[in-house]
């Protein structure tokens, strides 16, 4: 089933994906046999995942005043706000932490335990974001950055601690591009009158 969502990532149409991720995320959990509080589907972490973002957000607000840093924002996003609050959460947040550090995480945690999940679940996730024209060190930093969210995931007791921290790794790193690169919001696409 993770196979497949990927493949839709890939071919389906973007603007369909903020509502088939969390789908699919539902569907996963459905399907996995696991309990909720297995799947991490709880409150528990959001200490960690709100300190995490925290973090996350004085790194961005740093790295877009030093010059060295500044080089690093290259993407424009054509509507940032929309793509920081809703795109990212729904269509890439939900359905990864469901499935890499819920159902997955908690399929390998039953069986083999913290350390494992973590470790197996952060291989997987650095492979997920391997793609056509993507170097392979996507690959390397995807699969660390899965091990600081498994390991928040093991030390918060549920999803809100990686699902927060990743959505500020990526839509606070959204904001910050278009902060860079002085991309105007255009939340709801061209204003009338625009050409």
């Amino acid at each position: 089933m993770i196979a497949a969502v990927r493949v839709w990532t890939r071919a389906g149409p973007a603007r369909v994906q903020p509502i088939t991720g969390p789908l699919a995320a539902a569907l996963l959990v459905a399907v996995s046999g696991l309990t909720r509080g297995e799947c991490g589907l709880t409150t528990a972490g959001l200490r960690y995942g709100l300190a995490g973002a925290a973090v996350i957000a004085l790194g961005y607000a740093v790295a877009v005043r030093v010059p060295a840093t500044r080089r690093l924002f290259r993407t424009a996003y054509p509507r940032p706000w929309r793509t920081a609050l809703f795109a990212v959460p729904l269509a890439t947040v939900v359905f990864e932490e469901v499935a890499f550090r819920g159902v997955l995480w908690g399929l390998i945690d039953r069986e083999r335990g913290p350390a494992w999940a973590t470790g197996v679940t952060a291989v997987l996730f650095g492979l997920w974001h391997l793609g056509p024209g993507r170097p392979w060190t996507d690959a390397v930093v995807t699969g660390v950055a899965g091990v600081v969210l498994g390991v928040l995931r093991d030390a918060g007791g549920g999803l809100p601690a990686p699902a927060l921290v990743h959505w500020a790794a990526d839509g606070l790193g959204v904001l910050a591009a278009a902060r860079v690169t002085g991309t105007p919001d255009q939340w709801a696409g061209p204003q009338s009158g625009d050409g």
